[in-house]
């Protein structure tokens, strides 16, 4: 099938194989081949139509472009992201600097380096719990539950809350074909904006540095933030904090599960964790970036109009291979960059160093403890193919 006007090809991502175990039926060399073909496509969901692009050097050109393509419709009460004002990513220059400034401190190096003491705690007891089984579904019980402790740490938020906010991020990153009517993604984004707004409530009673705290005494141009100008930075931290992190480290102990030699490199040689992780990155990305356009162009061959919404899909993008000779090789010595999965231009995800550094702790406690692993013979690995990808689960065995 095709776009008629353009020779377009249309995909509907319900169709896209999600096997994550099976070469001929994972969603990554499924947009390999899509990108070899055609640089760009018409992607169908439940939730609408979009033109979404394929390949390096249009993503990169797509988003440093933010006169041309936006994160807000040009004429219609319409934002990119799920559909929400959600700060700062739907705001676009100017004001995007100013909504990103005021958050820049507590995303930094620095202080993510100071939650390190956390993050070793928090998976040292979880793998703990779990080694002396000899098997786990590692999503559930090691990379959902840390990423969530981590997460309700960093935003000082009570742990205890944690299976309640763990449960409405589910609801909201529900893929459209389970939820047509969008009835769990809404509740879930409601429930967790409604939860937000207690904490915020809390936090302008008692200050503390989290990120609501400091947004609590931050201004832009010289005006106070609202309230709801607050929450919408701590629902986009939440819908982003504990599934992306959950949904990587599924990925990448995949990848360490089915490749010994990768396993046993690391093992040996821990240093190199931050070479494997910006390969992952890079080889197994999730998610994509949303605009609309403010006018008339042709991008890779497809005409836009003004209005048109389109996205850049990071797990073709970053396996190019125009831009990275053998993309799908993996070597932790050398790693083979460029790495856009966190985005690219002024919207590049300012929870990078956090993400890094709790990917870092973890899979460095898990090698330590558990350095031989493998995947549950049985298990069919089924993945999501839209909405921020990730394995559902990955049943792993291990010898005790």
């Amino acid at each position: 099938m095709s776009d008629g006007s353009a020779n377009i090809p249309v995909v509907d991502l319900s169709q896209v194989p999600d096997l994550a175990g099976d070469p001929e039926q994972s969603l990554y060399p499924f947009f390999d081949r899509l990108r070899e073909t055609a640089p760009v496509v018409l992607s169908q969901t439940a939730e609408g139509t979009w033109h979404t692009f394929l390949r390096m050097d249009a993503a990169k050109r797509i988003l440093v472009d933010t006169d041309t393509f936006k994160t807000y419709h040009p004429d219609q009460d319409q934002a990119g992201y799920f559909d929400e004002i959600l700060l700062p990513a739907s705001k676009d220059p100017p004001e995007h600097e100013q909504y990103r400034r005021v958050i820049r401190a507590v995303f930094s190096p620095r202080a993510v380096v100071a939650l390190e003491p956390m993050m070793t705690q928090f998976a040292e007891t979880i793998v703990d719990a779990i080694a002396p089984k000899g098997a786990c579904d590692f999503v559930e019980e090691f990379a959902q539950r840390y990423s969530g402790l981590v997460f309700m740490d960093f935003m000082k938020f009570p742990l205890e809350d944690l299976p309640l906010v763990a449960e409405w991020d589910r609801g909201f990153w529900t893929p459209p074909d389970q939820d047509r009517e969008g009835v769990r993604r809404r509740s879930g984004l409601e429930s967790l904006r409604a939860y937000v707004s207690q904490q915020l409530a809390t936090k302008r009673k008692n200050p503390d540095d989290s990120l609501l705290g400091v947004l609590t005494t931050a201004s832009v141009n010289g005006k106070p933030l609202s309230d709801k100008e607050i929450v919408s930075y701590g629902v986009l931290a939440s819908i982003g904090g504990i599934h992306t992190t959950k949904a990587m480290l599924g990925r990448m102990i995949h990848h360490l599960a089915t490749r010994p030699e990768h396993r046993r490199q690391l093992s040996a040689h821990p240093e190199l964790t931050r070479n494997f992780i910006d390969e992952a990155l890079r080889i197994y990305p999730i998610g994509e970036s949303f605009r609309f356009v403010t006018r008339d162009v042709q991008v890779d061959g497809c005409p836009l109009k003004r209005g048109d919404r389109i996205s850049v899909h990071w797990p073709a993008v970053n396996r190019d291979p125009r831009a990275v000779p053998r993309p799908t090789d993996m070597d932790l010595r050398n790693p083979a960059g460029p790495l856009l999965a966190f985005g690219y231009g002024v919207h590049f995800c300012i929870g990078m160093h956090l993400a890094r550094h709790d990917m870092e702790i973890a899979l460095r406690t898990w090698l330590r403890r558990i350095p031989e692993f493998d995947v549950d013979p049985k298990a069919r690995l089924r993945e999501r193919i839209w909405g921020g990808a990730g394995l559902y689960a990955l049943p792993l065995r291990w010898p005790t």
